[in-house]
């Protein structure tokens, strides 16, 4: 399976940790998070080289309370590592599909969250 490929938002664990203590439940953001590993899973399946398709088929993204990841390739599809990042000895070329899209959602994902987050703020009668 390929490794993972993210990023990391600076100070999002300081902003969560106030939001708990306004009193938005942090669970809240699962759909947040979920719909941006959504969006990036689709976003991975075009870019994935295609022989089969099998290996686009395996593209999904998790639902977790703090981050969103996208998950390519699984035991019956394990070539997903060599595909994304080269296997010189077997002379494969890196694609590298999950940093293209890692890159492409870099904006999209904070600008979501953001949202998502004033929108929970509004829900609860503050202003963002």
């Amino acid at each position: 399976m390929a490794d993972r490929v993210g990023f990391k938002v600076e100070g999002l664990d300081a902003v969560l940790r106030d939001l708990r203590r306004l009193g938005l439940d942090i669970n809240d953001l699962k759909d947040a998070f979920a719909k941006i590993a959504a969006e990036g899973a689709q976003k991975v399946q075009t870019r994935i080289p295609r022989r089969s398709g099998r290996l686009a088929g395996t593209a999904r993204g998790n639902r977790a309370k703090s981050k969103a990841v996208v998950r390519v390739g699984s035991a019956a599809v394990p070539y997903a590592g060599p595909i994304n990042y080269g296997w010189p000895a077997r002379s494969i070329e890196p694609a590298g599909f999950m940093q293209d899209v890692d890159q492409d959602m870099r904006p999209i994902a904070v600008q979501r969250l953001e949202d998502d987050i004033n929108a929970k703020i509004r829900q609860r009668g503050l202003n963002p």
